[in-house]
């Protein structure tokens, strides 16, 4: 029979967990700042993603074709490339945050940490609180992004003004917009109103099913504390559940613009290239 005692040798203290998990987490944003655009780029990078996207669309619109010239082709894969690492990393990022919460709500639970210790350990929670928020607005952005990388980059073809063939070609798209479904336009009209409906319909599904988690997160916060839970702690339990709660309103707003927008995403688009999005 082993001993018990070898055993807890390999075993990890929460003092450790934290520590390891805190190195996990500032690893990984490291890698979401520099990780993806290493793994993804060919010949195109976040240097020259812009550049590369405005001439490509400039042969693109000219074109008459739906199809993607081998320049745009190129920019739009390596965008998806980069906005799926990105996602990757983010989704690592929020298991992290949740598992430091775990392991910080076990810590402050535990009836032997005095208020010496109880202070760290309610900052450390409103630093991770902070750290899976911005996982998850990433997670969410990201997933967006990948799921319709042409639609993600036309907000490079307004940033810093346009002109030339880039500026005459905005000008058409938004004369074909202003009498769109009427009128003659172009195959690549069409395809990026239908672009411009999936970015936003993603998101709106995302935004929807965030909301209904937070919303459940909430109804466990608000739950009657047991009798022996403390004062703070029920304190805190309930500032939580109010947090989550408004957090759920805020992301159903979201999510309900965005189903606007994809239920006429035409009018969305011509309002983007207008000054909106």
């Amino acid at each position: 029979m082993i001993s018990p005692e070898p055993l807890s040798r390999f075993s990890v203290t929460p003092r450790r967990q934290l520590g390891l998990l805190t190195a996990l987490a500032g690893a990984l944003l490291v890698a979401f700042f520099f990780a993806p655009n290493a793994l993804a780029r060919s010949s195109v990078s976040t240097a020259n993603v812009s550049d590369s996207f405005r001439r490509g669309f400039v042969a693109y619109w000219g074109s008459g074709s739906q199809d993607f010239p081998t320049e745009l082709d190129t920019t739009v894969s390596f965008w998806f490339r980069f906005h799926l690492v990105k996602a990757g990393v983010s989704a690592l990022l929020l298991t992290v945050a949740v598992a430091l919460a775990v392991v910080l709500r076990r810590r402050l639970r535990q009836r032997t940490a005095g208020r010496a210790d109880r202070l760290p350990l309610a900052l450390s929670g409103v630093v991770v609180a902070a750290l899976g928020l911005f996982a998850l607005v990433a997670l969410v952005a990201n997933l967006q992004g990948a799921a319709a990388p042409f639609a993600s980059l036309l907000p490079m073809l307004t940033s810093g003004g346009a002109d030339g063939e880039l500026a005459s070609a905005l000008s058409e798209v938004r004369r074909q917009l202003a009498v769109h479904p009427g009128g003659r336009h172009s195959p690549a009209l069409t395809l990026m109103i239908g672009e411009f409906a999936t970015y936003h319909a993603v998101l709106a599904a995302m935004a929807a099913l965030v909301a209904l988690v937070l919303a459940g997160v909430s109804v466990v916060l608000w739950r009657r504390p047991k009798p022996s839970t403390d004062a703070r702690s029920r304190h805190t339990l309930k500032l939580g559940g109010y947090a989550s709660a408004l957090l759920t309103a805020v992301v159903l707003v979201i999510a309900f613009a965005n189903t606007t927008n994809a239920a006429d995403s035409s009018r969305a688009l011509a309002g983007f290239f207008a000054g909106g999005w």
